[in-house]
């Protein structure tokens, strides 16, 4: 099988290196980073959209095989473990290489898992621009350190024609392993090449800013967001567009009709006028921090964020969780709230003896009953915990105002529904 897995890879390579010796004409935009890829791709789809034929990867198709399938516009087999569904899928994804289809841009993630994995997507593609999001702990299990990551996120810069990074986000040391001609960053800081200048936050409506690059700087604009980490995500996007040669004007309006992803920053109105922040997609400590950043920055009368485990961290999980802990501030938070394991060994007792209330569950349904009993007017939840055992959404479905809304939470297709159902009638 692992003799086939390599062909597979292969001819999937292969296959889009001809279609872009076919399609010359289609610019390749590579995201990458530790986290967030898929709202920084989402954000640039919408404002290239409104110029360019754009196609992008559904979902997070982003690894060894859905990554080339996606850039193709074919589907995956529907039994990934059947030889035959796999060959049909590789006579469609030859085909779709040698015709010539109608785009302007493909903006594609390449996630990892493993060292090496970054490299192996460089053998093949040519990015026009790689996007750089950020650096931080993923994978801890398999990267052992924030260097080697960095190493690997970066990996794509030698085959790229630009490298665009998120200076706030990425030590200057890590830049170094950006082996690329042209060097751009991006950020809400002094120094950044791309920077959203960040005036007044208001409540219902966003932060107002600016556009600043080389000597010009734009009009001011509402960007509709809570969090200062998504400005960040809108200055890489306008950053992408503008070397794309977007009109400034075209991506400030773009920007300011900015939609959340679900599952990331997205506010939601819950029961007994409670505001929900429905950041329950994912989570890494910079993730994490920057949502609790966010919450402590709203005006909201009653505080509580409902914090879960942040897998994938390997031997830097006790330390990372108990750091989270710490910026738990019981001056901002009225309760903390807890889910898995990890979070209630490590993460809780660091906050408790900052001075929060803490409460741990083991699943987030069993969150349920208390999280209804301290929804009140003026109380803001923020929902921050990671996909695999965790699923925090569903701690946020009894709390909806509108349960049709239940539609903007993630994972709530019937395959998802199903494999949590069994996840939360199990004993473990």
């Amino acid at each position: 099988m692992r003799l086939f897995k390599t062909l597979i890879s292969r001819i999937l390579a292969r296959s889009v290196t001809t279609f872009f010796l076919h399609n010359p004409h289609i610019k390749l935009v590579a995201v990458v980073g530790s986290v967030g890829k898929t709202t920084t791709k989402s954000t640039l789809v919408s404002v290239l959209n409104s110029s360019y034929k754009v196609r992008t990867n559904r979902g997070n198709f982003n690894a060894e095989f859905s990554a080339p399938l996606e850039i193709l516009g074919v589907d995956s087999p529907q039994n990934p473990r059947s030889v035959w569904n796999w060959l049909s899928v590789l006579g469609r994804a030859r085909r779709a290489a040698r015709r010539q289809h109608d785009l302007d841009v493909i903006v594609q993630e390449f996630g990892i898992d493993h060292p090496g994995e970054m490299t192996a997507f460089g053998r093949y593609i040519r990015p026009d621009v790689t996007i750089v999001t950020a650096i931080a702990p993923e994978h801890m299990e398999f990267f052992g350190s924030l260097e080697t990551v960095a190493r690997e996120e970066f990996a794509l810069a030698e085959c790229s024609e630009k490298v665009i990074y998120n200076r706030d986000d990425i030590r200057p040391e890590f830049v170094d392993f950006a082996d690329c001609g042209q060097i751009i960053s991006y950020g809400t800081e002094p120094g950044a090449d791309y920077r959203i200048a960040i005036g007044k936050f208001t409540e219902g409506k966003g932060y107002r800013c600016r556009l600043i690059h080389a000597d010009q700087t734009s009009r001011p604009f509402i960007i509709p967001v809570v969090g200062v980490h998504q400005l960040r995500v809108a200055g890489g996007a306008a950053a992408v567009a503008l070397e794309l040669g977007l009109d400034i004007e075209c991506v400030m309006t773009m920007l300011e009709n900015f939609t959340p992803v679900s599952g990331r920053m997205n506010i939601l109105p819950g029961i007994n006028d409670a505001t929900i922040i429905d950041d329950s997609y994912n989570a890494s400590p910079l993730a994490v921090k920057s949502a609790l950043t966010t919450l402590y920055q709203l005006p909201a009368k009653t505080k509580i964020a409902v914090l879960g485990d942040m897998n994938e961290l390997g031997q830097t999980a006790a330390d990372e969780h108990a750091a989270i802990g710490a910026l738990c501030d019981p001056k901002q938070l009225d309760h903390v709230i807890t889910v898995g394991r990890l979070a209630e060994r490590f993460l809780a007792p660091v906050a408790r003896q900052n001075g929060c209330t803490v409460t741990s569950f083991a699943k987030a349904t069993d969150a349920a009953k208390l999280l209804a009993r301290l929804a009140n007017k003026d109380t803001t939840f923020l929902f921050k915990g990671s996909q695999g055992g965790i699923y925090l959404e569903e701690a946020i479905k009894p709390l909806l105002k509108n349960p049709a809304d239940s539609q903007k939470l993630v994972r709530q297709s019937d395959a998802w529904l199903e494999k949590k159902r069994r996840f939360f009638e199990s004993d473990h």
